[in-house]
């Protein structure tokens, strides 16, 4: 696959980059990800957000204050 249609892939597959995000965090690869069942994908996916979004809160937060 062309490098831009991979950009295009990720940009229109949110999930699919999320795999390779978790792959890394875990140290797996996507094919070993894949094993993992959706409903644990769905907890990873989460988790992530809301760290994502504590973070955004606690930036703006400071922002504010200042």
């Amino acid at each position: 696959m062309p490098p831009k249609a991979a950009v295009l892939d990720f940009e229109e597959n949110p999930e699919k980059e999320f795999e390779f995000f978790l792959a890394q965090k875990l140290s797996r690869t996507v094919d070993e990800m894949r094993e993992m069942s959706n409903e644990e994908f769905v907890y990873w996916g989460m988790y992530y957000a809301r760290i994502a979004q504590r973070e955004e809160l606690e930036a703006l937060k400071a922002k504010s204050r200042r």
